[in-house]
């Protein structure tokens, strides 16, 4: 019985595998063939010159060392710019395998079967598998994220110090992939330290000759080695960034980019004046900042800005892969099932109200950021950062509201969530049917 059960395991992942690879292959092959789309040639040179200088190359401060130094390893000297792109998207199809294999075993830990076995088929069919043929840090950033959000989160639940040194390394090696993790690594900091205050504080009233030493010193410790074990991590990367840059954390996206209304002015007003070497030749209160942004826009220019860029994100979304409508129907579900809880038990369910303040200014700020980020890039790149960390938080939430809840199907009583998942399930095989026949050899996914 164990022999079948792993026979029909290996046969399930080989049919996937197979699937996969050929829809990737399918998009890599008919839909990516152009290096200068969005940013793939950067990230050629970039790997191109870590190769040829010994990996001493600087680097402009856009793009972020860990991808190209990962796409460096299968370069060779002599390689035309042609053979250089097919190798690093062929590496990349590669590399998201794995990173979908370790998801797999993270979903495995944390979901009963068949709802790991959807999420996992979400993330690999509607989301994966069009950015996997591609010359870019997106699937490794995804995954680094969704690492460092899990164990912030479970750090905040659960605090111990290896946990904490292993999260710091996690944000730290995330930042060095894109450098989109300081936000939420920022929010963690600030409502574990004040979660930890709480808690000391509230042991010391209750309890002030039985407060545990190893207690106090896991609630104190938590947040400096965090942050400790964070910059251990990057200090090489940005001790560079400080000297030649003038900035610890110096981001040319961050710096200036952001600053604009739009990329073409974004070219225009800086392109020309040497930002990529160093700080632009201009006058100091001509180069692109917030107290300038503020000072050349009212409040509503900025409201504006604001509103325009969320509308245009969940319209991106909308028209996208395919990854929107289960995050709807997720969510909408939770929705749901917490209303009829608490018309049928007049209470909602017992949270911890740091970690559901964590989960709103995380998913909060981040919808903000990049809001204000659309005039410069508007894809669906930046956000679908979030996408996985969204998912798992609903699944949680869904997880723990329905665990006692059935339904009769054909007069037997079934988990209700089996069923939604059943239901869900059998639009996802439609729906990876169509993208593996039509919509992976018709969507630009770079951007």
């Amino acid at each position: 019985m164990q022999l079948g059960k792993k026979l029909l395991i290996l046969f399930f992942v080989i049919i996937f595998a197979g699937l996969y690879w050929n829809g990737a292959v399918k998009q890599l092959k008919f839909v990516n063939i152009n290096m200068d789309a969005t940013d793939q040639s950067v990230y050629m040179r970039y790997a191109q010159s870590m190769y040829e200088n010994n990996y001493n190359f600087i680097g402009h401060r856009n793009q972020m060392p860990v991808y190209p130094f990962i796409q460096s390893l299968f370069y060779r000297s002599g390689m035309s710019d042609n053979e250089l792109f097919l190798t690093g998207k062929y590496v990349n199809i590669i590399l998201s395998m794995i990173l979908l294999l370790l998801i797999g075993l993270i979903l495995r830990q944390s979901f009963n079967w068949l709802h790991g076995l959807i999420l996992f088929l979400i993330f690999s069919f509607t989301v994966f598998i069009f950015k996997a043929g591609y010359f870019q840090s997106e699937l490794l950033f995804y995954f680094l994220n969704l690492c460092f959000f899990l164990l912030v989160f479970k750090l905040l639940k659960e605090p111990s110090w290896p946990l904490a040194i292993l999260t710091g390394l996690v944000g730290g090696l995330a930042h060095l992939t894109k450098a989109s993790i300081l936000p939420g690594l920022l929010i963690f900091l600030i409502i574990a330290s004040i979660k930890g205050g709480w808690a000391v504080y509230k042991y010391w009233q209750s309890k002030p000759e039985g407060i545990q030493a190893k207690q106090m010193k896991l609630y104190l410790l938590v947040v400096p080695l965090v942050g400790l074990s964070f910059l251990v991590t990057v200090f090489p990367y940005i001790q560079t960034s400080k000297r030649v840059f003038g900035s610890y954390f110096y981001n040319v996206n961050s710096t200036y980019f952001m600053w604009y209304d739009s990329w073409e002015e974004a070219k225009q007003d800086i392109g020309a004046h040497g930002y990529l070497e160093g700080p632009p030749d201009m006058p100091p209160d001509e180069i692109p900042s917030m107290s300038r942004y503020l000072r050349e826009h009212t409040l509503n220019d900025i409201l504006q800005r604001f509103n325009m860029g969320g509308e245009r994100i969940i319209k991106n979304m909308a028209n996208s892969y395919g990854y929107f409508k289960y995050f709807l129907i997720y969510l909408i579900v939770l929705i749901i099932t917490q209303i009829f809880n608490w018309a049928k038990h007049r209470k909602m369910p017992q949270l911890d109200l740091f970690n559901l303040v964590f989960l709103s200014a995380y998913f909060g700020l981040y919808f903000l950021l990049y809001s204000w980020y659309v005039p410069i890039a508007e894809g669906n790149r930046l956000v679908l950062a979030q996408f996985m960390p969204a998912m798992f938080a609903i699944s949680l939430g869904l997880q723990e509201t329905l665990k006692t809840s059935v339904v009769k199907l054909f007069e037997r009583p079934v988990p209700a969530l089996f069923v939604i998942n059943g239901v869900v399930l059998l639009v996802l095989l439609v729906d990876i049917y169509l993208i593996l026949t039509v919509r992976i050899i018709n969507t630009w996914s770079g951007s």
